[in-house]
């Protein structure tokens, strides 16, 4: 046998070889991969959303308590409900933002 004729078998024998794997890679490898991923990252952000809605409320609740015990006229109570109020939504707020990847804007001084 020549050198050509060994140098082309091993030629198509190894491009043979590599169109066989890549096609496993794309057609099974790779969808079964993502699809791992996939829910991998799902279970994560649940168990993210859990924890972060569990410190959400604990917060909210330790607000709560502090702003009763310190009650005392009716403006204050009123000041304290709109604090409150506000607040708890900036803990919700800043909570989605982290499961969604936003960083916080320019009027956020956190």
């Amino acid at each position: 046998m020549s050198g050509w004729a060994i140098l082309v078998t091993a030629l198509v024998t190894s491009l043979v070889t590599c169109s066989i794997l890549a096609g496993w890679l794309q057609l099974w490898f790779r969808p079964r991969v993502m699809r791992e991923l996939d829910e991998e990252f799902k279970e994560r952000l649940e168990e993210a959303s859990d924890v972060l809605s569990a410190r959400i409320e604990e917060a909210v609740r330790r607000g709560v308590i502090e702003a009763v015990t310190r009650i005392g006229t009716r403006e204050v109570i009123e000041g304290t409900t709109r604090n409150m109020a506000k607040t708890g939504a900036d803990f919700v707020e800043e909570g989605i933002g982290r499961i969604f990847g936003r960083k916080p804007g320019r009027g956020d001084e956190r």
